[in-house]
């Protein structure tokens, strides 16, 4: 068996450690993909400690998000068998190859993978888990993170979500997510209510899109709704709205590269969400001052909203009391400075968040011995 060493780089007469963040098959439009991209871009222009580098298995659809970034990508196959076996080798070329410190996987298959090769080939390496969706939902493999040394986690919903698989409260560290700080400031309409959905279109599933329809169907007063996204069930959605003769209030812009350049007017954010990871629209929403309604789902919401603060949380699949808060805000609710709204995100903030991320890795390098 041939010993993977760890790799190092001298960099401004300081030690740096390589560390490499994994990944399978994106899209490359969504928030993991943003997230990443800003994390990586804030390890890179800091130039000291850490070395940074990307690799999605299977490959990204949209490449642009990581152009000018240093990464690499393998090709995707439709096989499921031979996809796992293509990630699989290549991981073992990979490791051999960048000799990282700091493997950092965003899925639980490239947690074993990793895993099983630094035992079969007496890696060096420490694996964080990085996962950035409800650990229940979806078709996450929850049972392969612990395969993980170490884990980071983007809420406090997804860490109490870890201690529930048996991982020792010592071993997560909750960063949360970063939000790029951002001068723009959103106008409140003077007449009328703009209600704002920026997410991928799923009539139910994880978005529930049909939750907000059919509350807006019993909302009275001069409100129109801005969808900004797309998805699978676009066209079915349109036609409930249809249905419920909400033509002519809800508007759909379809997917939008740089949402927010395009919307000049909001009252408010809504999220119907069943589950979500750390929904970033809610914190960048209120980045730029606009007001956010969200479902208090399983992870994320409750770490971004301060009630009344900077939104509002309403029980998840609660209809009802949905309406009421949208109802509220139609008939001319007060709402928050939108100065005081953006400040409500100091623990989201890039510098705050480079320390909480460089934090755990840091103490975990520190305090852990290589694993072999």
């Amino acid at each position: 068996m041939k010993l993977i060493k760890p790799h190092e780089s001298e960099q401004a007469g300081e030690t740096v450690k390589k560390i490499l963040f994994i990944t399978t098959h994106l899209s490359g439009r969504g928030g993991t993909e943003t997230v990443l991209s800003t994390v990586v871009r804030l390890l890179v222009e800091k130039k000291y400690e850490y070395v940074p580098k990307i690799f999605v298995l299977g490959g990204s659809t949209d490449k642009n998000w990581m152009n000018d970034l240093p990464h690499g990508e393998s090709r995707y196959y439709k096989n499921s068998m031979l996809r796992n076996m293509a990630y699989f080798f290549t991981l073992i070329k990979l490791l051999k190859e960048e000799r990282p410190e700091i493997v950092v996987g965003l899925d639980p298959l490239v947690c074993l993978f990793t895993n099983i090769i630094r035992k079969t080939f007496l890696g060096r390496y420490i694996i964080f888990s990085w996962i950035h969706f409800s650990l229940f939902h979806s078709n996450v493999r929850a049972n392969l993170i612990p395969k993980a040394d170490y884990h980071l986690s983007i809420s406090s919903g997804i860490s109490r979500q870890l201690s529930d698989l048996g991982i020792q409260q010592d071993r997560v560290f909750t960063v949360f997510n970063p939000v790029i700080h951002t001068v723009q400031t959103i106008e409140r309409p003077v007449n009328g209510t703009t209600f704002i959905f920026l997410g991928r279109i799923y009539f139910e599933g994880q978005k529930r899109l049909k939750d907000l329809l059919d509350t807006l169907s019993h909302v009275e007063g001069n409100w129109t709704l801005e969808i900004f996204g797309d998805g699978i069930d676009m066209e079915k959605c349109r036609i409930y709205a249809k249905q419920l003769n909400l033509a002519p209030y809800v508007h759909w812009n379809g997917f939008v590269p740089r949402p927010w350049d395009k919307i000049s007017r909001a009252t408010a954010l809504i999220l119907t969400s069943a589950y979500e990871g750390m929904p970033m629209v809610l914190a960048e929403a209120i980045a730029r001052g606009v007001y956010c309604i969200s479902a208090d789902c399983e992870t994320g919401p409750e770490d971004i909203i301060i009630e009344k603060i900077n939104g509002e949380l309403y029980p998840a699949g609660d209809l009802k009391a949905l309406e009421r808060k949208l109802q509220d805000i139609v008939n001319g609710q007060t709402l928050p400075d939108q100065e005081a709204m953006k400040a409500s995100l100091g623990k989201f903030h890039l510098d705050q968040y480079y320390l909480n991320f460089t934090g755990a890795i840091s103490s975990v390098m520190s305090a852990a011995p290589l694993k072999d």
